[in-house]
């Protein structure tokens, strides 16, 4: 385990600026690393210079001072924290990483769980146990030097993984791969050079710095050249007709988010939750008749998981929802929230996919929503994307998908008409009555969508 760093040097002139920032972005490292660090430096002939030492950087910060000059053009480094699996008392050189073969440098953050296999399938050869120290000669064997080439070397390695990968007979490049490990690159306009790291506080980056960071594409492969250019692919083939789980109320959002990714092409399945509500029984009607409507798989899951939550007016026992001769009120404050209630269902619902081979999930999250309930924001599961590949296991990569995320209520009934979605099935009202109640938050909403499209709610005829 360990924090992976790099550096592309876009102007010599620059060189002892890049040093400085460098030497602090691996002190800042040692918060992933402590027992060991390295440093490769490959100038512009593709020459190499190495500084490799147990413990930290600034044990020994006076052995970094002058390792890059205006000969140099690509930095690889490391800093280790070793694994109680691969633990060197008496450490050498050849123990630590960076790790250089004929052509490659390269720098790993992870764990390869097969190098011994690798190494006897591919009769490889290296000078230390330690996992990493694979994967140079397996390159040097492998790759063809290309990005497709890169990906189909990666297929064979069975472990988690970020790289940093140098080649020395194109010292104006650098390639970058990973699974869930992360990987972050930073842009310093003022030092025309490209930082690479596994975290983007190691960057240090003050709010008006002119510093361009962005956090790399779990699973991908990428390459950055000195002449600006990024090339990105995934690491993970992309299948041609996709499965996907929709988090299903029974209401008018998620109903027209299924029949949209239906007739987009995607195998849906609905996903509906039980959780002692006051409209319990009404939902669970209406997304039967709905997945039965629409020919679609349906799960159910019985909860009373947010009866320990308590205080929440949706609940069964938990209050009076709030309500107005209109409804307004109740459509523009999150009265009803429950709290972490999407943040569960979300998390239920990777694991279900995950274990049931789905390719993403999705739910009916929309923009006027996330006027009142936070957990309706465009932001919240742009953010449980990000967080998606680290709560599922190894090439599990789940996707998720908003398909009226960016759409208000009367655009959702209009789409919803447009592509035939069920609506007259739906049921939107936070009560569990015979017919909506016309005056809590959602059936206000209802009826002024239509109304805004010109249409009666099927509901309230």
């Amino acid at each position: 385990m360990c924090s992976v760093s790099g550096v592309l040097i876009f102007d010599p002139e620059k060189s002892k600026e890049v040093e400085r920032k460098l030497v602090d972005l691996l002190k800042r490292a040692e918060d992933r690393g402590r027992d060991s660090y390295g440093v490769i430096v490959i100038d512009k002939t593709g020459g190499i210079k190495s500084i490799k030492s147990s413990g930290k950087p600034s044990d020994s910060e006076e052995k970094l001072n002058g390792i890059i000059n205006e000969d140099s053009r690509v930095v690889i480094a490391n800093n280790r924290a070793e694994p109680t699996t691969e633990y060197v008392k008496a450490k050498t050189q050849e123990d630590i990483q960076p790790f250089v073969g004929k052509r490659y440098v390269v720098t790993h953050n992870g764990i390869i769980s097969n190098d011994i296999e690798l190494e006897r399938r591919y009769n490889l050869q290296r000078k230390t146990r330690i996992d990493s120290a694979i994967l140079p000669p397996l390159l040097d064997s492998r790759w063809d030097g290309t990005l497709e080439g890169l990906r189909k070397v990666l297929s064979d390695i069975k472990g988690s993984f970020a790289l940093i990968i140098a080649d020395k007979s194109r010292p104006d490049r650098i390639f970058l791969a990973q699974n869930f490990k992360p990987l972050y690159m930073a842009y310093d306009f003022s030092l025309k050079a490209v930082f690479f790291s596994s975290l983007d506080e190691y960057f240090d980056v003050k709010p008006f710095d002119q510093v361009n960071v962005r956090k790399l594409e779990p699973y991908s492969v990428a390459e950055v050249t000195s002449a600006m250019n990024f090339n990105q692919l995934p690491l993970l083939e992309e299948k041609k007709r996709k499965k996907v789980l929709v988090i299903a109320s029974g209401g008018l959002d998620s109903t027209v988010a299924a029949t949209k990714l239906l007739r987009e092409g995607y195998e849906v399945t609905l996903l509906h939750f039980n959780y002692h509500h006051k409209a319990e029984e009404r939902e669970r009607d209406a997304i039967r008749k709905i997945a039965d409507y629409l020919n679609l798989g349906l799960m159910e899951i019985d909860t009373d998981l947010f009866k320990l939550v308590g205080n929440a007016t949706l609940i069964k026992g938990g209050g009076e929802i709030v309500k107005d001769r209109e409804g307004q009120e109740g459509a523009e404050f999150a009265h009803e929230w429950v709290p972490a209630r999407n943040t569960v269902f979300i998390s239920v619902a990777l694991a279900i996919a995950e274990s049931k081979g789905y390719d993403a999930i999705a739910s009916g999250i929309n923009l006027e929503e996330a006027g009142a309930y936070p957990d309706n924001e465009m932001e919240f599961i742009r953010l449980f994307q990000k967080l998606s590949p680290y709560a599922t296991g190894p090439n599990k990569k789940i996707d998720l998908l908003m398909p009226v995320g960016n759409l208000v209520k009367h655009e959702i009934v209009k789409l919803g008409v447009e592509i035939g979605a069920p609506l007259s099935l739906t049921w939107s009202c936070y009560e569990g009555g015979e017919k909506h109640c016309g005056k809590c938050g959602p059936c206000y909403m209802r009826k002024q969508a239509f109304a805004i499209n010109g249409l009666i709610d099927p509901v309230f005829q």
